[in-house]
């Protein structure tokens, strides 16, 4: 019997070094899941991070290239209507009975927001609202500045019913003797409707850092620092959040956070009295996608361990099977034995 349980024991010797080869394979196969799932995360981090970066640097072009677009075409518009003979015979008879509908017949060409007519006291005399006629504009900053200056002058002026109003005036004058001022209001706020249907939290704000245009209407009239200490993300921010269509991470010189999530944050200077325009945008689905392809590694490996693990418990089973065969072996020929010493 002795000589049996010795080739037993060398018979184990190779089972043994073969299944502690299979778990160092496992443990293999784990850390290379690890690391590739490391790179593949650090990988594509990276390139999305600058992907976004350069996106949202083409969209802040964009709109800023617009605003500043629409801001010059109306500048030309009180130069060539503070020449127009129809508005300063106007002003000269004190007849006013058709100018209100030529300014009209202009605002279907320009596309601004309302045309006034001012007299030299700084009543409006004409406009294409109704509403603003007989109004009082003595002390308003661009009637003073545009009555000083023979040059057209831009205001921003804050409005009592909130937001801002923009402002190009031009003073109308006949053998050098000033008549009144003729006044274009910018429609700045379409491009606040249409930043209000992007994923990005859009704001521009002038040379003295109050913002003046923004996706968040509660942003406006205070600073960058006032407006995200006052209404923080949940408002704007988290629009961004929700919306976005990327993300990017690691350190990337773009990256603020707002209430622990991180966003991309741009600005751009729009060359005109020193405006700035900043654009947010929120890292989200992107995030997700990288997710997906992190699930799909590890979905990858978690069949190559369960294969792993199926094999390991195939072999133990297999060794058990033998195991009670020769148990079944060993207690016949026991029982034999015992029938013949009997």
């Amino acid at each position: 019997m002795t000589p049996t349980n010795s080739d037993s024991d060398d018979d184990n010797v190779p089972n043994v070094r073969s299944s502690l080869r299979l778990r160092l394979m496992i443990a293999i196969l784990f850390v290379i899941a690890a690391v590739t799932l490391y790179l593949t995360n650090s990988i594509l981090m990276e390139r999305f991070s600058q992907s976004t970066a350069n996106r949202a640097e083409l969209r802040l072009a964009l709109y800023g290239g617009n605003l500043k677009s629409e801001l010059q075409r109306n500048s030309i518009v009180p130069q060539l209507l503070a020449r127009d003979q129809s508005l300063i015979i106007a002003l000269e008879l004190n007849d006013f009975s058709q100018t209100s509908q030529r300014l009209i017949s202009f605002l279907d060409e320009i596309n601004a927001a309302s045309l006034s007519l001012l007299d030299v006291d700084g009543r409006t005399v004409a406009s294409t609202e109704r509403h603003n006629i007989a109004a009082a504009h003595r002390e308003k900053a661009y009637f003073v500045d545009a009555m000083r200056s023979n040059e057209t002058v831009f205001s921003v002026v804050e409005k009592e019913s909130g937001g801002f109003g923009f402002y190009y005036a031009k003073r109308l004058e006949a053998q050098n003797t000033p008549l009144g001022v003729i006044l274009v209001e910018v429609d700045l706020l379409q491009f606040e409707r249409a930043w209000a249907g992007i994923a990005d939290a859009v704001f521009v704000s002038d040379s003295s850092g109050i913002i003046v245009l923004s996706t968040e209407p509660r942003w406006r009239g205070l600073t960058e620092e006032e407006a995200l200490t006052r209404e923080p993300a949940e408002s704007a921010i988290d629009r961004a959040l929700r919306f976005t269509a990327d993300w990017a991470g690691g350190d990337s010189q773009f990256d603020s956070y707002f209430q622990g999530r991180a966003v991309m944050r741009q600005q751009g200077r729009l060359g005109f009295q020193g405006w700035q325009i900043t654009n947010f945008t929120a890292y989200s689905t992107v995030r997700e996608r990288i997710n997906a392809i992190l699930a799909f590694e590890i979905m990858l490996f978690a069949l190559i361990f369960a294969a792993g693990f199926y094999f390991l418990n195939r072999r133990n089973t297999l060794r058990l099977v033998l195991f009670q065969r020769e148990s079944e072996d060993l207690r016949a020929l026991n029982q034999r034995l015992q029938r013949e010493i009997a």
